[in-house]
């Protein structure tokens, strides 16, 4: 994971929770940050029935075809199922959160206790990203959460083993109010565009993504809670290539994914998504995607697995089942230092001024100098591509540094693949700055009169 300078980390709780509810770099970071070398060069294996049955069918598909070409159902290698399957109770119809665009609907998780019992076989630094406390009084580490759940922009779900009073009490001293029960749950809002519901062992919380929004989240939060007592239609319920994905990516620990609008992505495509489940001795890595009928697209599939850093150096195997095409490699657990993940296919990409704001994680390293001053390093992490000209930095504390490409506020002058390419995955901007700046990322597309704050920081003696 690139982060430029290292040093002092610190990014305080109120920041943390006005970002956008529980946002943990756990989840963030996930998407798209760059980890080890590898982009094996995939191999092709027989396709499976294009029928339409269920598109994968459950663990992904595996089958092998008979030297006649005719299909024949092989069985596929299990793997015990992961708290990772509680997602789909949770997401909602897109239509409930009004994440309908062609931007897609994204959904991002992972299982940190799971994955904690591999921590001897897994490969250094794998687990470092848990070892930290949720910003919210009670919970307690991110490594002990059985499941974290982000999805719909905002929306974090956390199920754990934590005393909901301690919960409580922690949500109120960041400001929130406790409302009526609502199916079991306790709302919590704040005077600003944020909501949280809370029961034994399960924590909702829907915040602020926008500087300027200031629309009730209470509706979203309401919304998600339906979800999961059964009292709203679900995400793979309306939307079943939602749920043939799934099925294609199969069982993980980390595990993303998205559809959107046709061709966003890869001609036809549909939808993508990746995973990574985590055994004793090797670690299974699988992307997907999602084509419309009669238009599985493998050759892009091909391209793009054998470009990508994702799959950890293993050589991926081809499949193709139904409507989806999954890229397979194992690789040894113990090689295994990050879980690096990238949406198959090309990226997204939003005008300046269109949609809202950008879903986009930023990484902060500050590394001292001498007299108050220093560089504060911020990389685009992970997320959607945004054009240059729409991301300013903003905030207070800047000083005269020699060697960095900003001392002041404005767009962002750090790196970029070439002079109007939009910031991705990697970019990164070394800013001067006192000890005790206080600095936000912000998204203003140009020629617009909103904005939004996408990530804050602020520095050890602010």
């Amino acid at each position: 994971m690139q982060s430029g300078n290292t040093g002092p980390m610190r990014e305080t709780r109120r920041n943390t929770l006005k970002r956008g509810g529980a946002t943990i770099a756990a989840l963030s970071a996930l998407s798209g940050c760059l980890g080890i070398g590898g982009g094996g060069t995939p191999t092709e294996a027989p396709d499976e029935s294009e029928d339409e049955s269920d598109g994968s069918g459950g663990d992904g598909g595996d089958g092998e075809s008979t030297p006649t070409g005719t299909p024949t159902a092989t069985a596929a290698p299990t793997r015990p199922e992961t708290p990772m399957h509680t997602l789909t109770r949770w997401m909602p119809d897109p239509a409930l959160l009004d994440q309908t665009g062609d931007s897609g609907y994204a959904f991002l998780g992972v299982a940190p206790r799971a994955l904690g019992e591999f921590e001897g076989a897994l490969g250094e630094g794998a687990l470092q990203q848990f070892q930290g406390r949720y910003p919210i009084p009670g919970v307690g580490t991110f490594g002990e959460q059985r499941a974290l759940f982000r999805f719909a922009r905002s929306a974090s779900v956390l199920l754990g083993d934590f005393d909901r009073t301690a919960v409580e009490d922690g949500l109120r001293q960041y400001g929130f109010e406790a409302g009526e029960a609502y199916r079991g749950f306790r709302v919590f809002s704040p005077p600003d565009a944020r909501a949280a519901a809370v029961r034994d062992g399960m924590l909702v919380t829907v915040g602020a993504v926008s500087s300027e929004d200031t629309t009730d989240k209470r509706p979203v939060v309401e919304a998600i809670v339906d979800a999961r007592t059964g009292n709203a239609d679900r995400y793979v319920d309306t939307v079943s290539d939602c749920r043939r994905l799934l099925d294609a990516i199969g069982s993980a620990h980390v595990l993303e994914g998205r559809t959107h609008g046709t061709g966003k992505t890869f001609e036809s495509g549909l939808g993508e998504g990746m995973g990574y489940h985590v055994a004793e001795g090797e670690t299974r890595v699988r992307a997907a995607a999602l084509f419309t009928k009669g238009s599985t697209n493998r050759s892009a599939m091909a391209d793009w697995a054998t470009d990508t850093d994702a799959f950890l150096g293993g050589e991926p195997t081809l499949r193709t089942a139904g409507r989806a095409v999954t890229a397979t490699a194992t690789v040894p657990t113990g090689d295994v230092t990050a879980f690096p993940g990238e949406f198959p296919g090309p990226e997204i990409e939003r005008g300046s001024g269109s949609g809202g704001p950008p879903t986009v994680s930023f990484d902060f390293a500050y590394a001292g100098r001498g007299d108050g001053v220093g560089v504060l390093t911020i990389t685009h992490e992970g997320g959607e591509t945004v054009p240059r000209e729409a991301i300013q930095i903003r905030g207070s504390g800047f000083a005269e540094v020699d060697g960095v490409d900003q001392t002041g506020p404005g767009v962002w002058q750090g790196s970029v693949d070439g002079e109007r390419e939009p910031l991705s995955a990697g970019d990164a901007v070394e800013v001067g700055v006192a000890s005790d700046y206080e600095i936000s990322v912000v998204w203003r597309p140009p020629d617009a009169d909103r904005s939004a704050t996408l990530a804050t920081h602020e520095g050890p003696d602010a």
